[in-house]
């Protein structure tokens, strides 16, 4: 299993290093592509005996990083976080690796390295030919899946489409056959039969006929404001969301140092922690290991 490290300047590299005893309990092999200079700066910063990490882990030195500033944007973290990604991606088309988990990047940071996606997900599509992927966020109480994911909110009316949410019902489908899939609808009510807006009778219902049609236990569209308090007492498995901010409140809000981003319809497993880079707490010690530690959870538990 691979380990991108992220963003040299964040919250990442503590993470991981904190991580590294529970790294020793778990049933796998991790590939971790870094910058041995960026670890050994945390590891002196956080007392932690470096020299020390288990068995288990393989060390990649990818990138000589030379300078480490912890929460602050330049252009050596953006050329580090980006040459761990395209090790990665390397490692995964020799099949050296089964699984990717990803520790946060700074897209701003990133961005001054020539890296021209709004994230990981797109990213990972992009070099492995995928159009039909959909980025998931699970914890223990929720899962959640999302129709539109960087884009303004002004544009998600626009860019929503009955083909779309139809392939992601499959998507949700395929990995979680024996679960109900739950959609929301985009506006207050969904719709209101009209009243607040018709996305949902001319765009969302149809894709659900439409998976239904092909045996998916799917349902929906249910306003915004019922249908994740229904997901959480056990009624849905999954809720396909139309935008981020949708779908990410929710499930943060239920569970935030647990909760993982899944990305469906890769041909590889990939995790990631469900949070950013935190530069307001990079380098101070602080930073919580809940994330990634489920993140390694879920990534095991979907390759078995």
């Amino acid at each position: 299993m691979g380990i991108s490290l992220g963003d040299p300047a964040g919250i990442g590299p503590e993470i991981f290093l904190k991580s590294l005893s529970s790294l020793s309990y778990f049933d796998a092999v991790f590939t971790v592509f870094c910058s041995k200079t960026v670890l050994e700066f945390y590891a002196k910063r956080l007392g932690i005996s470096f020299s020390d990490y288990p068995d288990n882990i393989i060390l990649k030195d990818v990138y000589g990083l030379t300078v480490v500033a912890s929460g602050k944007i330049y252009t050596e973290a953006g050329k580090a976080q980006f040459e761990y990604l395209k090790a990665a991606v390397a490692d995964l088309k020799k099949r050296n690796i089964d699984a990717i988990v990803t520790l946060p990047i700074n897209k701003e940071s990133i961005r001054l390295a020539g890296f021209n996606f709004p994230g990981h997900t797109e990213y990972f599509a992009s070099e492995f030919k995928v159009k039909n992927f959909a980025m998931m966020l699970a914890n223990s109480k929720l899962k959640v899946v999302l129709e539109t994911i960087h884009i303004p909110l002004r544009d998600v009316s626009e860019k929503i489409s009955t083909e779309s949410i139809f392939k992601k019902i499959l998507l949700v489908n395929r990995y979680f056959p024996d679960e109900t899939i739950a959609v929301a609808g985009l506006n207050p009510h969904a719709g209101e039969d009209g009243l607040f807006g018709s996305e949902e009778e001319k765009i969302i219902r149809p894709a659900i006929e439409k998976a239904k049609a092909f045996g998916i236990d799917v349902c929906g569209p249910f306003p915004s404001d019922t249908v994740f308090n229904r997901a959480v007492l056990g009624e849905f498995g999954t809720v396909l969301c139309m935008y981020h901010d949708q779908g990410l409140i929710p499930v943060k809000l239920t569970g935030f140092n647990e909760t993982v981003n899944i990305t469906l319809g890769l041909p590889f497993v990939r995790t990631s922690v469900g949070h950013g880079t935190a530069y307001d707490i990079a380098g101070k010690g602080i930073a919580d290991i809940g994330s990634f530690l489920q993140a390694i959870n879920f990534a095991i538990e979907l390759l078995d």
